[in-house]
């Protein structure tokens, strides 16, 4: 390997070290452009769709939620993207959004298990 080779390659790792140590705050906002910018008729699932009570009960669990859970929930869920996608898209480590979905997962299921909903 040539030298430029090698600098580039630890340059990557830095900078993709740099952007995993972002905040929740920073991530939320670079997923709220990125949804900001894409056409809401493209959402492959709403979450929540449907008028019926369990829609209703998912939807007011899905905002009370933290930020960036819920953001991620609606990538994974209603943009059909997968964790390691959200990963590369917005810099982040693969074990941060996984934490965050099964979060939101847990945090719906669990409300939904309370309130008798199947």
């Amino acid at each position: 390997m040539t030298l430029l080779t090698v600098l580039r390659q630890a340059l990557a790792k830095l900078i993709l070290c740099v952007q995993n140590l972002a905040d929740d705050d920073r991530c939320c906002a670079r997923i709220d452009r990125y949804l900001d910018t894409v056409d809401l008729q493209m959402m492959a699932e709403p979450i929540g769709a449907g008028g019926g009570e369990e829609a209703a009960r998912i939807r007011q669990v899905v905002a009370k939620m933290q930020p960036l859970t819920r953001a991620i929930l609606i990538l994974v869920v209603g943009r059909k993207m997968s964790v390691a996608e959200v990963s590369r898209r917005f810099g982040m480590r693969e074990e941060r959004v996984c934490r965050h979905y099964r979060a939101a997962v847990g945090e719906v299921a669990a409300r939904c298990d309370a309130n008798g909903v199947t």
